[in-house]
């Protein structure tokens, strides 16, 4: 009883994905940063940090709940189709994670707190309508992914700047680029359901081309809003951003070499890092 029990909680955690829910907090609290000019305080900064953890947990619980008969092909190892977490208690957990999202995110200002609510809508209305239409679905996550920053600058000075516009346009290029290039792994899924992502009605190909074209947006445009952002930041922030933005090239020469599916998900694991080391490094840079 006792281990059934670890097994689901164990199991409920992974429908968190809790290194995906924990760049989104990061990037409500890199979003306080750059308003701020510095690092915010501790009660300011915690609140809005762990809005963003556990509404994007709740995303991630609700779109497993939809997807199953997805991930029985796409990814058999997530909690609903291994049988570690029932579709009931995935859809309850979303609700728990939802209810806590939005408590925190009530001790912000109105301007955050409407931000945060609009972007939880689009989740919701992308996991059950907008996945099936491709690259309007891609976009719809992309835009909830980025949407982060605006929160987080909001929530600590209910204004948005031109670097925290910056950051949502860098962010929402370097995910549309990811949700595109997913769609080369998810194909034989994603047939299953009939969603017209732009690998299916295209190809491959034109997938990886595509997706690496929102890629090069921001691996161009990333440095010229670093420079200007921060020019009298210090070497080591530099240098994490500069070796990101290689590492993306790098990512893209492999993709359009090789757009297989298992190359697809070697280039968004790869993609997922360099945009950790870029939201590491504008966090310095806008601290020191």
């Amino acid at each position: 009883m006792h281990r059934s029990k670890a097994v689901l909680i164990l199991g409920c955690v992974k429908l968190t994905r809790p290194l995906g829910s924990f760049l989104i907090g990061l990037a409500a609290f890199l979003g306080q940063v750059v308003a701020l000019e510095g690092l915010p305080s501790l009660p300011l900064a915690v609140f809005p940090f762990l809005a963003s953890f556990f509404i994007t947990a709740s995303s991630f619980a609700f779109n497993d709940y939809f997807d199953f008969e997805i991930d029985r092909i796409n990814r058999p190892d997530r909690p609903i189709p291994s049988g570690i977490v029932s579709r009931g208690s995935a859809l309850v957990s979303s609700l728990i994670f939802a209810l806590l999202g939005f408590s925190f995110a009530l001790t912000t200002n109105i301007q955050a707190f409407a931000v945060f609510s609009i972007a939880f809508f689009l989740s919701v209305v992308y996991s059950i309508y907008g996945k099936a239409y491709g690259l309007l679905g891609n976009m719809m996550v992309a835009f909830c992914v980025s949407t982060p920053f605006v929160f987080g600058a909001l929530s600590a000075t209910a204004s948005i700047s031109y670097v925290v516009f910056s950051f949502f346009i860098l962010s929402f290029f370097s995910n549309l680029g990811r949700e595109i290039v997913q769609s080369i792994h998810d194909m034989e899924g994603d047939r299953l359901k009939k969603i017209r992502s732009v690998a299916i009605v295209h190809c491959p190909l034109v997938a990886a081309i595509l997706g690496s074209a929102c890629y090069a947006v921001t691996v161009f445009l990333g440095p010229l809003f670093f420079l200007k952002i921060f020019e009298k930041t210090e070497p080591f922030p530099l240098v994490t951003v500069i070796a990101s933005e290689i590492g993306f090239l790098v990512s893209i020469f492999y993709l359009l070499k090789n757009p297989s599916k298992e190359r697809a998900l070697k280039t968004i694991r790869q993609v997922n890092l360099w945009m950790f080391l870029i939201l590491i490094g504008s966090i310095m840079a806008a601290s020191l």
